[in-house]
């Protein structure tokens, strides 16, 4: 990860993917997050599988300092 990401982005989808039902928006937003990050394939293709959508909440958990114990 490069250290120009903006954290408040990624916050603020990895929020919202949170707290919605949408598995399309649930999807998008971590689409956003995961292609802001690097950390996945920013290939307008936001139908992540289920290992792309952890790989993206453990990089935004590690970026922001989340402690999951």
């Amino acid at each position: 990860m490069t250290e120009d990401i903006n954290k408040s982005y990624v916050q603020r989808y990895v929020n919202r993917a949170k707290t919605t039902d949408s598995d399309a928006e649930k999807n998008n937003c971590l689409y956003r997050a995961g292609t802001h990050m690097e950390v996945i394939d920013c290939n307008g293709n936001d139908n992540l599988t289920p290992e792309q959508r952890q790989t993206v909440l453990d990089a935004a958990d590690k970026l922001l300092g989340v402690k999951n114990d």
